[in-house]
């Protein structure tokens, strides 16, 4: 399991194949090299050259389906240069490696990297370092300019945008936010009249590996006589009363009448603790959006949130034992693979990112993939959330207009050629046909890609209180005291989003 994987699924950082500064213009393997440079050409040139190319949206976006084959040109002048220009990242996830190792995607960086380098004539290192952005933030008050790109999660980068740390990304020369290869979704949520202070896309793959699934396992339910879940979704019934109703069918007690995490059977199992976090997305319940004018506007409905509560409740604790609900903050997640990957429930909520470790590749029994499911039949899409842990890249304010500029075509290659290589090695090569085992998976895998929702209500919750965290603690709870807790808390909220956007009017 690569190093990035780890480091999604328990939020620890592994440093066994990064230390210090990675330099990625070491002597390199002249095949290494000599395929990446023609892989990137013949995409780029087939797009450039072909009539019928058109571009596609990208998985993570809403809108049309990615179209097999295509690729995306970027606009950057063919004669751009900057010789010997040293650019370093600084992230808690591995950016860069020395050499080719061995595994798909960490091969596909490598090369990506490389291509970017000759490309544009210069040199990419990356400092791994789990702290990066208290390092960015002490740099910049003290007017280090040591790191040129941080690359950091979501949720630690966003209640910095407003202490005037990063340069305003729409102010760059060379950055194209209407490019498929950056999320649109994370820009519309972000963007704020003219200014934008991170962007996430193709190149960087927690985009995908965060996003949130229901997996299955499919011989249970053909020894149950249940149509595979592919059936309710492609039918529009695929919702939280349809996922409490088949719990039952495949509980069973090893005779103790206690739950345990092996020998019981279980019809669903996940965690009260991330897992809660994707049913704001996936039953529709909003809490900010921008109005007509652009301006961020509280929407959140607590009201919706209690009828979603009431479901996901009897999900997990209603369904007499039928279902497993993990309560370890720390472990959750490893427990709920672990359980699923035995074989021993035929359902779980995981991430996408999960899908890459041994217990679930090895397990011996087939399992579907399918979106988490919707509120009711009467909403008509269905919708899937990344847990904040998704990374986003953002430049120090101590760089300077000329090199933010320079920095801004290093991203904009960067996200050109990982939406034509790297994204098609991951998502279709590994999810598509080697992890989602079946055509159905796949399709499925692209309609939960396709359907990712960014509320920036969750971008910067952590500038709120931990707002969405409410969630998680009434589930936990086993109360669904939605209207009273959230009562205090969106007052508080609602103050924290008003001075929110003060602040950023300040920088604007």
């Amino acid at each position: 399991m690569s190093v990035a994987c780890r480091a999604l699924l328990d939020g620890n950082v592994y440093a066994n194949k990064i230390k210090g500064v990675q330099k990625i213009m070491k002597p390199i393997r002249f095949i290494a090299f000599l395929l990446a440079i023609l892989t990137v050409f013949s995409v780029m040139t087939a797009c450039a050259t072909d009539p019928e190319s058109t571009e596609t949206q990208d998985p993570g976006q809403s809108g049309n389906e990615t179209e097999e084959g295509t690729g995306i040109k970027d606009n950057l002048p063919a004669d751009l240069r900057f010789e010997g220009e040293e650019v370093v990242f600084i992230s808690p996830e591995v950016l860069t490696y020395d050499e080719l190792t061995g595994v798909a995607v960490e091969d596909i960086i490598y090369e990506r990297n490389v291509a970017v380098e000759e490309r544009l004539g210069v040199e990419i290192n990356g400092i791994f370092d789990a702290n990066a952005i208290d390092k960015v933030v002490t740099a910049v008050s003290g007017g280090n300019t040591d790191y040129d790109v941080m690359v950091e999660l979501c949720w630690r980068a966003a209640p910095k945008f407003t202490g005037n740390y990063f340069r305003n990304l729409r102010s760059t020369a060379y950055l194209d936010f209407d490019k498929q290869y950056w999320n649109q979704g994370f820009n519309e949520a972000v963007e704020y009249n003219g200014i934008q202070f991170g962007i996430t896309g193709a190149m960087l793959l927690s985009l995908y590996r965060s996003t949130y699934i229901t997996i299955f396992n499919k011989d249970m339910f053909t020894d149950a006589n249940q149509p595979f879940l592919y059936e309710h979704v492609e039918n529009g019934t695929w919702t939280l009363d349809k996922q409490i109703s088949l719990v039952p069918l495949f509980h069973r007690d090893n005779g103790n009448n206690a739950q345990d995490k092996s020998g019981d059977v279980y019809g669903f199992v996940s965690n009260d603790f991330i897992s809660v976090d994707p049913y704001w997305s996936s039953c529709e319940v909003d809490i900010i959006k921008k109005n007509n004018d652009g301006d961020y506007e509280w929407v959140f409905d607590s009201a919706k949130l209690y009828d979603v509560a009431d479901k996901v409740l009897e999900l997990y604790y209603g369904t007499d034992g039928g279902s497993y609900i993990e309560n370890d903050d720390v472990a959750s997640e490893g427990t709920v693979v672990s359980i699923y990957s035995a074989g021993n429930a035929a359902m779980a909520t995981l991430r996408i990112a999960v899908l890459e470790t041994d217990s679930i590749r090895g397990m011996p029994q087939e399992y579907g993939v399918v979106p988490i499911p919707k509120f009711s039949e009467d909403q008509k899409e269905y919708h899937s959330q990344m847990h904040d842990g998704f990374t986003i890249a953002c430049l120090p304010n101590t760089v300077s207009e000329d090199r933010a500029d320079m920095l801004s075509a290093v991203l904009e290659s960067m996200g050109s050629v990982s939406y034509n290589v790297v994204r098609p090695t991951y998502y279709d090569t590994i999810l598509r046909t080697q992890i989602a085992k079946d055509p159905q998976s796949a399709q499925m895998m692209d309609l939960i890609i396709n359907n990712i929702n960014i509320d920036a209500g969750f971008v910067y919750s952590h500038s709120m209180g931990s707002f969405h965290q409410g969630f998680q603690q009434l589930v936990d709870s086993r109360n669904n005291d939605t209207i009273s807790r959230y009562k205090r808390m969106t007052s508080s909220a609602k103050r924290s989003l008003e001075k929110l956007v003060t602040e950023l009017d300040k920088l604007g």
